[in-house]
């Protein structure tokens, strides 16, 4: 006997606030009084929302499924991830990075590092369209250049994060300007233009600023005794050579052309792999295990272990099952209703494009702050808030790019989310001493919201194209 589906119940306001206060509480309280792993609080959480759901009439079977709806189309993200983390270790055995590290310790100075970390970072990220390719490859290498030059962690993160996010928001070939654009319906192009200003600004003075502060350490002694302990363990365990670079080049050539990530990363993997044993005189034995747990070698210098004694799938394993955690979290908001009504409430009441765009802001930090994935962030808030400003004449191409770059580069900022997760992962860098130094994260958030809420540039549609739209409306409410 078929039992009759439950009667669902309008989701209110109040009671989506409520829910989302709840979520917040009990994951602060997880996280800062019990110190559970995030990945056992988000897993929890899941539990949490069932009687939040039952309450609106919704089985745990629909629930499920509402959790499910998020993950299975993250399912290529995660396998880039763990063959991001297979690509490193054998990079490492090949020789790539210890090669770049090597070179870079022999050739940058202290005092100009910072500004050549930024720069090479946003080169490889445009070219490559991904933040997490440019980490992965240039910014392994910056990091073991900066590190050994004697900089701060948290400086030399932060310019590589910074650059990494600069193309991940403004390279046509980036998954987020392409979803952006697709979901708020406006040409690619169109959208990047758009963008450029704000961007581009935020890029120049991002710039400045890491020249200034790398300017304060022209003066510092580098210690010779470290540099020189780094140089001799990299050149007795690895022939440091330009032919070990070859698995990078040709990763990089392959995305440029637009070739999938997945598939160019497990080429430049192989590739790398071939290296390792052919080259630098590794079993192929311990080049698989390499791939699988890591790269892994007894070093007489600390600094050099803790850099190359990384990568691997395994490492991406824990990251894996945050990301499952959070989606399914996300999941289970979005499908039960109680996202999009506090999303689209926040707009009723918006007169102007000052009030448009900080409705826009606050729903696609909001969005991405709790579901912890900008997929879905594009995805809400890229169909709500187009509507809400052609209502009052203006077009998609302006909350595109508040939503692009909020949902995109708020990212590393968020401990629980996959992006900061990841950053934290590749640079060995803790996100409290990263954040303060993501000068161009901070500073395109803080320029698109000044250039919305001023309307400057903003688009608008002609009185015409208002006028037809107005007697589209009404054809369609007579038929």
């Amino acid at each position: 006997m078929n039992s009759k589906p439950r009667e669902k119940k309008k989701v209110t306001l109040g009671f989506s606030i409520f829910t989302l206060l709840v979520l917040i509480a009990f994951i602060a309280a997880m996280l800062l009084v019990a110190k559970a792993p995030i990945v056992v609080v988000m897993i929890l959480a899941w539990v949490l929302m069932i009687p939040f759901s039952l309450y609106l009439g919704y089985s745990l079977e629909e629930m499920e499924s509402f959790a499910m709806d998020l993950i299975k189309p993250a399912v290529g993200v995660i396998a880039l991830m763990i063959v991001v983390g297979g690509m490193i270790a054998l990079w490492i055995a090949s020789g790539t990075v210890p090669t770049l590290i090597y070179w870079g310790l022999k050739i940058v100075s202290p005092g100009a590092f910072l500004p050549i970390a930024f720069f090479l970072t946003s080169i490889v990220s445009m070219a490559t369209g991904s933040s997490w390719a440019a980490v992965a490859t240039i910014g392994a290498a910056m990091m073991g250049i900066g590190l050994g030059l004697g900089l701060p962690g948290g400086i030399v993160a932060g310019a590589v994060i910074s650059g990494s996010y600069f193309g991940n928001s403004f390279s046509p070939m980036a998954d987020v300007t392409i979803m952006t654009s697709s979901v708020t319906n406006v040409k690619i192009w169109d959208h990047i233009k758009f963008m450029s200003v704000p961007m581009l600004l935020a890029w120049g003075v991002s710039a400045v600023l890491y020249t200034v502060i790398g300017l304060g350490y022209s003066n510092t002694a580098i210690d010779s005794a470290v540099v020189n302990g780094m140089l001799t363990s990299l050149s007795s365990t690895f022939k440091i050579h330009w032919f070990t670079l070859i698995p990078m080049i040709v990763t990089l050539v392959m995305m440029i052309r637009r070739n999938s990530a997945l598939i160019s990363i497990l080429v430049g993997s192989v590739i790398g792999a071939v290296v390792a044993v052919l080259f630098q005189g590794f079993s192929l034995e311990a080049v698989m295990t390499y791939m699988s747990d890591g790269f892994s070698s007894s070093w007489d210098n600390e600094l050099i272990a803790t850099l190359l004694n990384r990568g691997g799938f395994a490492s991406m394993y824990m990251l894996v099952a945050i990301i499952v955690g959070a989606l399914g979290i996300g999941g289970i908001l979005n499908g039960t209703g109680i996202f999009s009504t506090i999303v689209s409430s926040l707009g009723k009441q918006i007169k102007g494009i000052a009030g448009l765009s900080v409705t826009t802001f606050v729903g696609a930090a909001l969005t991405n702050c709790i579901v912890g994935t900008y997929y879905f962030c594009i995805s809400l808030c890229g169909t709500l808030f187009p509507p809400m400003y052609k209502k009052l004449g203006y077009k998609p191409e302006n909350p595109a790019r508040i939503i692009n770059n909020v949902a995109n580069c708020l990212v590393p900022f968020l401990p629980w989310n996959i992006g900061c997760q990841y950053m934290m992962a590749q640079t060995g860098v803790s996100v409290k001493e990263f954040a303060p130094f993501l000068f161009f994260n901070m500073l395109i958030i803080v320029f698109d919201l000044v250039f919305g809420i001023f309307g400057i540039g903003a688009k608008k549609y002609t009185k015409e194209e208002m006028a037809a739209f107005a007697a589209e409306e009404n054809t369609e409410v007579v038929s």
